[in-house]
């Protein structure tokens, strides 16, 4: 997919010079030099690989920046303008691309974003079994209301997408319905998913969480709900009647540890209702994907 979207003299290089499967992101600004996250670590893309010096890197120009949106978009940056106003685009095979730049704003809404100077392509990657570990102590005794604490880039969307793979071939009847709000995670193409996420899943995607959650649970009847990145107050609410319906919920947060997600004051009353039962931190230390820590309501560690 990136061959579509990106300049050939930048995707000759991460074909013949890189391992695609280590590739996890590109950052390019406009007029400045391009890098990329590899194995974990950032560099500087130059016509002979990676580098650690400034002045080796390749410099991508403001008008390509344009050029990739406008490719992102297939052509048209009408029918995509809503995800821009949110700041990202998701392309095929789930490959989101960050956008910053001119926001336009009327009447107090965004009503697009123009002038891009930065884009942050982010790779998706399958890494079959890395949610072993979480599947357990999620499922023991039944379903839990699980919340995966991550800062960005430690692979919470890769390990969300393994979960649900694992949790839906543990069973028959483990039906789940994925909320993909930035089709993400199963990367649907044309309703297809692009990416293993199970056999007994059932996928909404390019809608807000809070309205899925609902939708889903009266028209899909799940035993469990996966999704991610619970932002607004109105996501959480939504898990909450989820979970007041009998339905079980596994969803992410960005916060870099329990004790950052103590202090935001959006997850307050989640925590104090002890929403959720099994807490998961994630790391990128010693690699990308670490569970550091699992732990109940009450912020006990129990691995």
């Amino acid at each position: 997919m990136l061959n579509k979207i990106l300049p050939t003299k930048i995707c000759t290089v991460l074909e013949r010079k890189l391992n695609m499967e280590r590739l996890y992101e590109l950052r390019l600004r406009a007029d400045r030099k391009v890098t990329v996250n590899y194995g974990g670590k950032f560099f500087y893309l130059t016509e002979n690989g990676l580098s650690d010096n400034l002045h080796d890197g390749m410099e991508i120009g403001r008008q390509a920046l344009n050029d990739i949106v406008v490719r992102a978009s297939d052509y048209s940056l009408y029918t995509v303008n809503r995800n821009i106003c949110s700041g990202f685009i998701t392309v095929s095979g789930g490959v989101r691309i960050g956008i910053a730049g001119e926001y336009v704003w009327e009447e107090e809404k965004i009503k697009t974003i123009k002038n891009f100077n930065g884009l942050t392509i982010r790779i998706p990657h399958e890494i079959k079994g890395c949610a072993e570990k979480l599947a357990a102590p999620f499922t023991d005794g039944g379903f839990h209301n699980c919340l995966i604490i991550s800062p960005p880039a430690c692979g919470k969307t890769t390990m969300l997408r393994d979960l649900c793979r694992v949790i839906s071939c543990q069973s028959p009847c483990n039906n789940i319905l994925l909320i993909d709000e930035r089709s993400e995670i199963a990367a649907c193409s044309n309703g297809v998913p692009q990416l293993d996420v199970g056999n007994n899943v059932d996928i909404i995607s390019n809608s807000t969480k809070a309205v899925s959650i609902l939708h889903g649970i009266r028209s899909m009847n799940p035993h469990l709900i996966i999704t991610d990145e619970l932002s607004q107050n109105e996501d959480i609410e939504a898990a909450y009647t989820a979970a007041c319906s009998g339905v079980r919920i596994i969803a992410s947060v960005h916060a870099s540890d329990q004790y950052d997600l103590m202090n935001k004051t959006n997850f307050d009353a989640a925590i104090k209702r002890r929403l959720f039962t099994r807490y998961a931190v994630l790391s990128d230390k010693p690699f990308i994907g670490t569970v550091s820590g699992i732990y109940d309501e009450n912020f006990e560690k129990i691995y």
